[in-house]
């Protein structure tokens, strides 16, 4: 007999398989019956961990900011110079959302926009957090003579977060059909040519 799952351990299995979904078939098709079939459990344990849809959503928001800004905050702790830090948090959420694409399906769905004034408030707060985080790295990157003085580091943030977001945009609502990971690459040598 195998041993029993934390609860904290089936918790994550449901936010993944969530993900899947939201991945595979958008965030309209995220159902418990779905989730469920996805991570291989019955719908009476998905109801054992979470009540509802409601609390599933709430957990998905949190998984991402977690993943996404969590990570970014850690990276501008470290030594590493401005503009690396910059490089490192672009490409590891590229790379996030090349490996989960139910991320952007699921941020920029209707059910976050339209669906739960309380999940998109979080996800805005989240978002918030993100692009001062980026702001502190460029405002630094400016001081140490890295990045242009010319340059506004709020909105220098969100032209990098926009790229993010646009090109995962492109991404998902063209079938994944070209190379994410490349196209990043790309822009961030173009967008290192329009700050240094």
């Amino acid at each position: 007999m195998l041993p029993r799952k934390s609860t904290r351990i089936r918790k994550e299995e449901i936010v993944q398989a969530a993900l899947k979904v939201v991945g595979a078939r958008g965030a309209s098709a995220l159902t418990i019956a779905a989730i469920a079939e996805v991570a291989g459990m019955s719908e009476a344990n998905i109801y054992r961990h979470f009540g509802g849809k409601q609390e599933i959503l709430t957990a998905l928001a949190d998984f991402i900011g977690s993943e996404v800004m969590g990570k970014a905050a850690a990276i501008a702790a470290g030594s590493r110079s401005p503009l690396e830090k910059l490089h490192t948090i672009f490409t590891s959420h590229i790379a996030l959302i090349a490996e989960l694409p139910g991320i952007p399906r699921f941020i920029f769905s209707e059910e976050v926009h339209l669906g739960d004034r309380e999940l998109s408030s979080f996800i805005a707060m989240r978002m918030g957090s993100y692009v001062e985080t980026l702001t502190g790295i460029i405002a630094a990157g400016i001081a140490e003579g890295e990045i242009r003085d010319s340059l506004s580091p709020r909105e220098t943030a969100l032209t990098l977060l926009g790229m993010i977001q646009f090109t995962a945009l492109r991404w998902t609502v063209g079938g994944t059909s070209f190379d994410i990971r490349d196209e990043a690459a790309r822009l961030w040598e173009n967008f290192l040519h329009l700050i240094r």
